[in-house]
């Protein structure tokens, strides 16, 4: 069978319109929902998470996200719409944020959750998100401290240069202290050796005192009858007249 000129175009439109389904699919990472449920999460700022973001649990993803609400309240809140697969349980009591897959790269609601003994959230159940820490707050939080460090530098630098004279005369006293502990020590260290002798004698005496002390103490401990004898005191006989 011979293909005319537009069954060939035919086929080709055919063949590109598949490809550029699939590439679409591909690049906006599309998944079919299907045997799961939806759970929500109310944030004050969601940080440019969008619809079809990833839902990870500790780290593992479970879902995506499958619409996003914005409450008009007292104050004006964001609810996100989780859709989580079927086989995964999300403890209650679990905790919401916005995340980052590298510093700039793609938005994510991660899930964290610690234990389950308060058991599992079912459909439609809702829970507080907790809030991104703002770029644009880190920033200026970083810009005071490097103003704050600038002004603690200034003033350490002002009064090193108002108390110079009285620095170096702290820093002068310091070397003579110094010195004449050096001496100190070498004029003690000529000592002990020319009265190495003496210190040695002086030692050995220290130490026998100590042995009799210990000696002392024991005997008195195991015959303590012995603090209250008295030996009898002889009669001194008078001097012949």
């Amino acid at each position: 069978m011979k293909l005319t000129n537009e069954m060939k175009i035919g086929v080709l439109v055919a063949v590109v319109a598949v490809l550029l389904a699939f590439l679409t699919w591909k690049a906006g990472n599309f998944k079919v929902m299907v045997g799961g449920y939806a759970i929500k999460v109310r944030f004050q700022n969601i940080e440019g998470v969008e619809t079809n973001a990833p839902v990870r649990l500790n780290g593992l993803e479970v879902g995506r996200v499958q619409e996003i609400d914005i409450l008009y309240e007292a104050v004006p809140k964001v609810e996100v719409t989780l859709w989580i697969q079927g086989d995964v349980q999300v403890p209650k009591g679990v905790k919401a944020y916005v995340k980052n897959m590298g510093f700039m790269g793609e938005k994510y609601i991660g899930l964290y959750a610690e234990n389950v003994d308060g058991g599992y959230l079912s459909q439609g159940e809702t829970i507080s998100g907790h809030e991104p820490a703002s770029l644009e707050e880190m920033m200026q939080d970083g810009q005071e401290i490097a103003e704050n460090m600038r002004e603690i530098s200034k003033e350490i630098r002002l009064r090193l240069q108002a108390n110079s004279q009285t620095i170096d005369e702290i820093l002068a006293n310091m070397r003579i202290t110094m010195n004449n502990a050096a001496s100190i020590s070498g004029n003690l260290n000529e000592r002990l050796a020319a009265n190495k002798h003496l210190v040695d004698d002086t030692i050995v005496r220290v130490n026998s005192l100590s042995r009799n002390f210990e000696e002392m103490s024991y005997d008195l401990k195991m015959n303590p009858w012995k603090l209250l004898y008295r030996p009898k005191t002889k009669a001194v006989p008078a001097p012949a007249k």
